[in-house]
């Protein structure tokens, strides 16, 4: 009850999210036609490395998910366990997989971070100045120029579609689902301040 699918680009329930390109998230499963679009596009068994962060109740289910689909797709995937730690740090590498480099890896973000083109850093495609995994896309980048040049909303929404659409194509990550997180606080506070994420600051025992 507290997490949904959400294949967006954009938090879902923001301004800024939309449907554009989800389909292949959102439509029927088809393991067979996976495997034979994997067996076309010439993969020849070279190794998948899935980073698992153990440690992270979060991520770590992710991880078994995606290195078990993978598996069943007939991909050489390997999942690499350790704890947040490691994975945050093994991630930077740049190596092939037989180097200690790596090929997919999971994480979660707080909403409004996701939220527009301005604060979505996973969205960039700046190349080697790009997110973890360091996509190479100029027309994402020219789009996203767009979007700030955008004299309104309305016009802000028809270029978060097409950067959305585009990000389906080039897939420089998968969104998977939302969730929040319950929290609850001792009686004695006070000065909690309402915020995605937990603040320490403003906090006072009555």
């Amino acid at each position: 009850k507290n997490g949904k699918p959400c294949a967006s680009f954009f938090t879902c329930g923001t301004p800024l999210a939309n449907q554009a390109g989800s389909a292949v998230l959102t439509g029927k499963r088809d393991l067979e036609k996976a495997k034979a679009l994997i067996k076309e596009s010439g993969y020849k068994g070279e190794k998948i490395v899935v980073l698992d962060a153990t440690d992270q109740p979060i991520v770590h289910p992710q991880a078994l998910l995606t290195t078990d689909l993978l598996k069943k797709l007939g991909l050489n995937a390997e999942l690499q366990a350790g704890d947040w730690g490691t994975l945050i740090t093994r991630r930077s590498s740049k190596e092939p997989v037989e180097k200690g480099g790596w090929s997919i890896f999971h994480t979660w973000w707080v909403g409004p971070d996701l939220a527009t083109p301005a604060l979505n850093s996973a969205l960039r495609g700046a190349g080697e100045k790009a997110w973890f995994g360091w996509p190479n896309d100029p027309e994402m980048e020219k789009l996203r120029d767009a979007w700030f040049a955008a004299p309104d909303l309305a016009t802000q929404k028809k270029l978060a579609e097409q950067m959305q659409a585009r990000a389906f194509v080039t897939v420089p990550y998968i969104p998977t689902a939302m969730f929040i997180i319950p929290t609850a606080y001792r009686a004695s506070l006070k000065g909690i301040l309402v915020s995605p994420m937990n603040l320490m600051w403003n906090v006072e025992k009555r």
